[in-house]
């Protein structure tokens, strides 16, 4: 085995970054180029898509634009058929904020959130997924937030795209798998123009594109075997989340009424003694029926 890190080399290979205009999508583009990648560059304004492209060129990599809103996904895959022939990794990035605290939330502000990062992850999958399939394989990264994770005040429309990207992610995982295609989520964590007035000095320095990005290409290889994963990835330290479910607790027919129920919630939210880790719904399903999985701590 050879000693040091793996130079994984993406040559040929062909990459599609959506809102590669700036910040992670920028970074991520520059990084596949450099790898060996035939980059597609989706980007909303044609002069800084060309830009981007013109410097991935001069410094000896191949690209190519896709000028359209990302929820155009059929386009932006279109160009990598119709330019290179085929699409190997799709890293689904692009996407801003409307926040608003919910109750000020207008529909649209609702619609146009969840349209560009649900849809448009959405869009573009759909879109790449039968050529991956019937080449026998893929890679797809789509971008989730700790939003998504966790919620945040006054992002009640952005927090729910994000979590159903989650969602998305993990049930193209398993669809996937059979064909070679592999699908995982991001929550990246890095000072871009979408975080720069919400971040203070410390987060801005911190928290640059260029630590998020090994980690979007390490799981866009061809190598990698991971799959249905959700990484939290900020400052050069990555984490793979994953659910936890307390033990909870089980009522008899006779005593199950809302009273009792109230009155049990803090063993049911009890996770200190017993506790696993579902990964399917035939684990809920299982657990329901009084068949628990084996995985508890």
């Amino acid at each position: 085995m050879p000693e040091g890190p793996i130079a994984l080399d993406f040559h040929d290979l062909v990459v599609v970054v959506t809102g590669a205009g700036a910040g992670l999508g920028r970074q991520y583009a520059l990084d596949f180029a450099a790898a060996g990648a035939r980059v597609v560059v989706n980007a909303r304004r044609a002069e800084v898509a060309k830009e981007l492209v013109d410097r991935i060129e001069t410094a000896g990599g191949t690209a190519t634009t896709a000028v359209t809103d990302a929820r155009n996904g059929a386009a932006i895959v279109d160009t990598a058929i119709d330019t290179y022939g085929r699409i190997d990794a799709l890293v689904v990035n692009a996407g801003h904020v409307r926040d608003r605290t919910f109750g000020r939330m207008s529909e649209e502000e609702w619609t146009e959130i969840v349209d560009v990062h649900l849809g448009g992850a959405y869009t573009a999958t759909a879109a790449a997924w039968p050529h991956m399939v019937r080449q026998g394989h893929g890679r797809i990264v789509l971008t989730t937030s700790g939003a998504g994770l966790h919620g945040n005040l006054g992002q009640a429309n952005y927090a729910a795209a994000k979590a159903a990207i989650i969602g998305l992610a993990k049930a193209l995982a398993i669809e996937g798998r059979r064909h070679g295609v592999l699908v995982n989520a991001i929550a990246p964590m890095a000072h871009t123009d979408m975080t720069d007035r919400v971040f203070d000095d410390e987060l801005r320095a911190g928290l640059p594109a260029a630590s998020v990005s090994p980690f979007v290409l390490a799981l866009a290889h061809p190598i990698s075997t991971t799959t249905g994963s959700v990484i939290e990835t900020g400052g050069g330290w990555a984490a793979e989340m994953r659910w936890q479910r307390s033990a909870g607790v089980r009522f008899a027919a006779a005593e199950l009424t809302p009273a009792a129920v109230l009155e049990r919630w803090p063993a049911i939210a009890d996770f200190t003694a017993g506790a696993d880790y579902p990964a399917s719904t035939s684990d809920s399903l299982a657990t329901a029926l009084g068949h628990p999985t084996d995985d508890s701590v």
